[in-house]
């Protein structure tokens, strides 16, 4: 009995050690352009105030023979590492119902690749949310509940303490040279934390990126009312550079660095103006959008349904290919390093190339470099201490008692004004 007891347990805590964290992201390859935003505003990270009257808007294209199909959803509420509450049931956390139909959706129109796009908002007549915390909305066909198609994921925020951020090129290990380091300062005086160290979850977060995102930062020092978080080595980032730019916004004419474009049955195809690696460079300011994209159309005011998908062609010139895998990376590929964004090396024309596609709009990206189970900028974009980057701070609240992480404070900060 004992025995058995042990097993249990073992397997128990390897199944939570081993659990994938949800993320947004496409599952199925029919899914394109997922977009999670608050009311409409792509510029704003997916955070809403609880019984705020704010709502998040998730939209995404399907692009296959039957993309019409009706397809429904679910929501899970997550712990502060984006896993499934177990303490917690959907009547606790939702008001109204789970799993319902997805019932905006429309057909494109006078484009070269069809597809279907559907959109929804949380909360709806259906459905809203209680608590605070992170959601996961689930996308899956109707009668087929365990095909899920995509996941969503956006946050709501009940605010019970405020956040003072800095953020200086001056860090513990350079000086204005490749990083920046956070510190900043949660003041509570309203609520009494019993123990910041096991009940308090702080993680942070440059320009939303997934990859090199800090986890579970500890308080440096534990004075009444404020827990300040400084000299600490957790909170220091690579600089980076700037996102580099494109945009495709009409099939008439080249965008932004758009170096090429024309129709190639059975639809368009456009080369990306060639990019360089800009290691070891003199830094350059660009006014970039920290990743993010925006999808419009200039031909049309309707660009959710009417703008088209241009086949992308990325080529980066390297003498000969690096020992480490680089990978394409923005808001646009949902942080996911898979086989698909990786680069691929041409020998014959010295460069890595990468061709995806993706519908009309303005898109950031970056080349990050795979050292080991770390991205990096240093051997494509650079770090330069100039650069302009993002920061958010997200609080997690778990006290003694409670069976479920609530948020109680987001903040967001830019290393300096654009």
């Amino acid at each position: 009995m004992k025995y058995s007891l042990i097993c249990l347990l073992l397997l128990s805590c390897y199944g939570i050690l081993n659990a994938q964290a949800y993320r947004t992201q496409a599952i199925s390859p029919e899914i394109h352009t997922i977009q999670v935003n608050v009311n409409g505003n792509q510029s704003l990270n997916p955070v809403i105030r609880l019984n705020s009257g704010d709502r998040i808007y998730i939209s995404f294209d399907r692009i296959a023979e039957n993309s019409y199909d009706r397809l429904r959803y679910r929501i899970l509420h997550c712990d502060a590492y984006w896993l499934p509450s177990t303490g917690i049931s959907d009547i606790d956390y939702l008001d109204g119902f789970n799993d319902n139909l997805i019932e905006d959706y429309n057909p494109s129109v006078n484009t070269t690749v069809d597809y279907t796009h559907f959109s929804l908002s949380i909360p709806n007549k259906d459905t809203g949310v209680r608590l605070s915390g992170n959601y996961t909305v689930e996308v899956y066909e109707e009668g087929i509940p365990d095909r899920v198609l995509l996941t969503a994921c956006f946050s709501v925020v009940d605010p019970m303490l405020s956040i003072g951020v800095t953020i200086s090129s001056n860090t513990d290990i350079d000086f204005n040279r490749h990083h920046q380091q956070l510190s900043f300062t949660l003041h509570h005086q309203n609520l009494n934390i019993r123990d910041p160290r096991s009940d308090l979850f702080v993680f942070v977060q440059q320009n939303n990126r997934l990859d090199n995102e800090r986890k579970n930062v500890k308080p440096t020092y534990i004075n009444p009312g404020k827990l300040i978080y400084e000299h600490n080595k957790e909170l220091i980032f690579e600089a980076g550079n700037e996102y580099r730019r494109f945009e495709t916004s009409s099939y008439r004419y080249n965008g932004m660095n758009v170096g090429h474009i024309e129709y190639v049955r059975p639809g368009y195809e456009m080369d990306i103006v060639t990019d360089k690696v800009k290691a070891n460079r003199t830094y350059s300011y660009d006014q970039d959008q920290n990743g993010r994209f925006y999808i419009r159309s200039n031909d049309t005011e309707l660009s959710d349904t009417e703008a088209d998908y241009f086949t992308t062609n990325f080529s980066l010139p390297m003498d000969s290919p690096l020992n480490e895998d680089i990978y394409i990376n923005g808001a646009f590929t949902n942080n996911t390093f898979s086989d698909t964004y990786k680069m691929k090396y041409d020998f014959k024309n010295k460069e890595y190339r990468l061709s995806l596609l993706l519908k009309q709009g303005l898109y950031n990206y970056q080349y990050l470099v795979k050292d080991v189970n770390k991205f990096s900028t240093a051997k494509t974009e650079g770090n330069y201490f100039e650069a302009e980057n993002e920061y958010t701070v997200y609080v997690y609240y778990r006290p003694t008692g409670q069976r479920y992480d609530s948020l109680i404070g987001v903040q967001t900060m830019r290393s300096r004004d654009k």
